[in-house]
């Protein structure tokens, strides 16, 4: 028993946890609420309980701070309402709408209609430190207003196109910040009503999101996120790791992580210093709005799924029980095998045991050479699922014993459509090709001539010619991208040998090229011995 030798698992699927995505996946199972129009802005109290106020159709629907229960409607407007949101001590609510009349409320009453915008007004605000609110609208110009008297203070004229994001600065009180569909993000001085800054973003600008420093401002629009320095107009970083829309953006984890939602139905999770991805949150549904309740207790989406909105609530773990922490720190006392009669003198010395290790099913089956069962315990379902690499690493042992073929030989149907339902599941990836297509020529040895009578196989075979015939054309693909990159790589140094501008030496040398942009670019193992393997299965 001592002398045998486990099988080893390489865990070739498995990736290391980093903070973040262990932070990240502390979020509840997300709770589903169902609107009749999209969601269009999302908004959450400053002040506790940390109310949020939901923008969808022709209402403003107030959900109460840390559940899915609402408090109270707004439904004080004739058409669509846009872009509600709280003052910053959270007793009164602003909403642009449809027909370019904003409303102030509180609670439920009305309190004033701000009547100046020939176009609906998508996003307003309120001005921190002085009474008055900013409004951006469809007219292609921004407001802002006096909260006391409905008068005009200002109007920002300069955008040629659409205003769809808009915010008043967090730390001045007289700065303005727009962005339009005329690609331009601009910032205002409300005192001069010109614009101290201007900056393109190259696309329609949808969201804008404001550092609580007030000196750096991010812009979403396209498929990519821009940062942006107040001061110099300096653009700092460009992301873009969505390959549709932008729709919003928020702030997260007090001013550290950015976020940036899109219509391909992910949440990316920004490290704000360095700027690189730490996390993916993905939803069902193309994503328009976002926001973060303080402390990242709830993280709230919006969305649209065939014409009707989703509204998503995601709680997070604070505290485990202290149930579960006592299961998880408590450990098992050492068995006591010294007598209690028994006298220790000093020279005595106390032979450790050492206990078995214990071996798992298909390693217990491998020690007595029953290869066969060896080969049932791994293609179970919940093996194949939960841990392929267990079952291709047993694979690869009986092929190193040379006890392949005796573990496949004398199946009948419903013992070989879980092992053939494996190996077209998984033949694709890299890690398993080459374990999975040696299997693969051990079936077609020993069961090739037999298909006539085992008709409810040959799906299997029909299923495995098409992998890896798309196999072949990805490895095509490939080869052909490689030499095309070499030849431009060539063409555009013509100076430096061919040795140094070659595909290989760049990818070897470039410290922007890493591992797995050389590995991305070489044909996968499994082309290496595909073609051998597509057999003409015909019924």
């Amino acid at each position: 028993m001592n002398s045998f030798r486990k099988t080893q698992i390489r865990a070739y699927t498995r990736r290391k946890s980093t903070p973040d995505n262990i932070y990240w996946k502390k979020l509840e199972f997300p709770v589903t609420v169902k609107e009749f129009t999209a969601i269009d802005f999302i908004d959450i109290c400053p002040s506790l309980p940390h109310n949020i106020a939901v923008t969808s159709g022709p209402k403003v629907d107030i959900y109460y701070g840390g559940t899915t229960e609402v408090v109270s409607t707004m439904s004080r407007f004739q058409r669509l309402a846009y872009g509600a949101r709280f003052r910053h001590d959270g007793h009164l609510l602003l909403a642009g709408s449809e027909e370019g009349q904003v409303r102030l409320f509180r609670q439920k009453q009305l309190l004033r209609i701000f009547k100046g915008h020939v176009s609906p007004t998508h996003r307003v605000d309120f001005v921190r430190g002085l009474p008055q609110i900013t409004t951006f609208s469809d007219d292609k110009t921004a407001i802002v207003w006096d909260l006391t008297d409905e008068n005009k203070i200002c109007t920002l004229s300069g955008h040629t196109d659409y205003i769809r994001a808009g915010l008043a600065s967090p730390r001045s009180p007289h700065m303005v910040l727009t962005g339009g569909y005329d690609h331009s993000v601009r910032l205002w001085d409300t005192r001069t009503a010109t614009a101290v800054m201007t900056v393109d973003h190259g696309s329609p600008v949808e969201g804008l999101v404001c550092f609580p420093s007030g000196g750096v401002v991010v812009s979403a629009g396209g498929t990519e996120v821009r940062v942006w320095d107040t001061v110099s107009g300096r653009m700092l970083s460009r992301l873009s790791q969505h390959h549709k829309t932008i729709t919003c953006v928020g702030l997260a984890s007090d001013g550290k992580r950015l976020l940036s939602g899109s219509l391909d139905r992910r949440i990316k999770v920004y490290d704000v210093d360095t700027y690189s991805v730490v996390h993916t949150l993905d939803y069902p549904a193309p994503v328009l709005s976002l926001a973060v309740a303080p402390g990242d207790s709830t993280v709230i989406v919006g969305m649209i799924s065939s014409g009707s909105g989703l509204l998503s609530f995601q709680h997070r773990h604070h505290q485990e029980t202290p149930t579960q922490d006592t299961k998880k720190n408590v450990q098992k006392a050492p068995r006591k095998t010294i007598p209690d009669d028994i006298i220790m003198l000093p020279g005595d010395v106390v032979a450790k045991h050492d206990a078995q290790e214990k071996l798992a099913s298909y390693d217990n089956c491998l020690r007595k050479f029953h290869y066969s069962r060896a080969l049932d315990d791994v293609m179970r379902k919940f093996r194949t699922r939960k841990t392929p690499d267990e079952s291709v690493a047993v694979l690869h042992e009986l092929i190193r014993r040379r006890g392949i073929r005796s573990a496949v030989a004398g199946r009948n149907s419903s013992k070989l459509m879980p092992l053939l339902d494996f190996i077209v599941k998984h033949i694709h990836i890299p890690a398993y090709s080459q374990v999975l297509m040696d299997v693969s020529k051990v079936l077609i040895d020993v069961y090739g001539d037999s298909l006539d009578e085992r008709p409810e196989l040959v799906k299997y075979f029909h299923s495995l010619k098409h992998k890896l015939a798309n196999e072949i054309a990805i490895g095509r693909e490939y080869v052909s991208l490689v030499g095309a990159l070499q030849m431009f790589l060539t063409a555009s140094r013509p100076n430096i040998p061919a040795s140094d501008s070659s595909l290989e030496h760049l990818t070897a040398t470039s410290s922007v090229c890493n591992a797995d942009l050389q590995r991305a670019l070489q044909p996968s193992v499994s082309t290496q011995s595909a073609e051998a393997l597509v057999v003409d299965v015909s019924l």
